[in-house]
């Protein structure tokens, strides 16, 4: 289509008022101006409900995606909590225990890939020299 949603709706909002205001003329150069406008409206509302739906299904899924948030947050916890109580239950200084915390520390390790470059330390700018 190329234009934005406002473009098209500001555009036919135009026509709409355009076939109005010209509806004499219009009809004079043999025009239907009255069918034009009927065909026009309807589908301006089946894409206004659309719109809707469309804005529904975004504000359900925001809401869905904030519950999912909490559910994985949940289970993290409980996950987190179980490793816990394995490594005490295999004594916290044994070798299973320090295997055992690898896990965590691993999730918390970023990946060579996500580690941002280096970047210059940006240098002041030299004051200028005032003149006499």
């Amino acid at each position: 289509m190329g234009y934005s949603e406002a473009q098209t709706l500001g555009f036919v909002e135009k026509i709409e008022g355009l076939q109005m205001k010209e509806k004499e003329t219009l009809t004079e150069a043999n025009l239907d101006v009255a069918s034009m406008q009927e065909e026009l409206l309807v589908l301006h509302r089946i894409a206004n409900e659309s719109n809707e739906k469309q804005e529904q299904k975004k504000r359900e899924l925001r809401e869905v995606t904030e519950e999912h948030k909490k559910d994985l947050k949940r289970l993290y916890v409980l996950a987190s909590s179980q490793l816990d109580m394995m490594i005490g239950a295999v004594e916290k200084n044994s070798i299973a225990a320090a295997n055992f915390r690898r896990i965590r520390s691993r999730l918390k390790r970023p990946n060579a890939d996500d580690i941002a470059e280096a970047q210059p330390v940006p240098q002041p700018i030299p004051q200028p020299v005032p003149l006499k």
